[in-house]
């Protein structure tokens, strides 16, 4: 219904209904309620706690407080010890994997990350083919021919 089209009458009309349902409305709740409150009652007169756990952030506790972004508590992503030292490399990624790989050749990133260690490139990354996927897709010398297919072109 347009309410463009109605007239004046007939949006007093709709508004009285409107409000007529919501008086129906306000009066199950107020009935409602007063039946849980009942049903509290005798649970708790039997011992049992009827109010469901909160979810969220407990009420009074501030917003800013509390572990906040990062790992979740519980997470079976711990950090071990001090962690590994970090190898040092005289040439970026993209230079070794140009120098293990020759100009015209399609290669995949699992065969440019092997070209690059042959090259002398030292990593301890447990996913070292994403991150050389990674800098095939960034550097320019290298052509994406298809999915997972890069032909170096300079």
């Amino acid at each position: 219904m347009a309410l463009k089209s109605l007239s004046t009458r007939e949006l007093r009309r709709e508004l009285e209904r409107r409000e007529s349902g919501a008086r129906k409305l306000q009066a199950q709740h107020s009935e409602l309620a007063k039946r849980l409150a009942a049903l509290e009652g005798e649970l708790s007169d039997l011992g049992i706690d009827a109010a469901p756990a909160r979810r969220g952030r407990k009420p009074g506790r501030p917003k800013g407080s509390g572990r906040g972004p990062g790992r979740p508590k519980g997470s079976k992503n711990k950090v071990k010890g001090k962690g590994g030292k970090r190898p040092k490399n005289d040439m970026t990624l993209p230079e070794a994997i140009l120098k293990g790989v020759s100009v015209g050749t399609t290669v995949s990133p699992a065969q440019a990350a092997v070209a690059a260690k042959k090259a002398g490139y030292k990593s301890s990354s447990a996913n070292f083919g994403m991150i050389v996927a990674n800098a095939l897709a960034k550097d320019s010398r290298f052509k994406k021919l298809g999915r997972g297919q890069y032909q170096r072109s300079k």
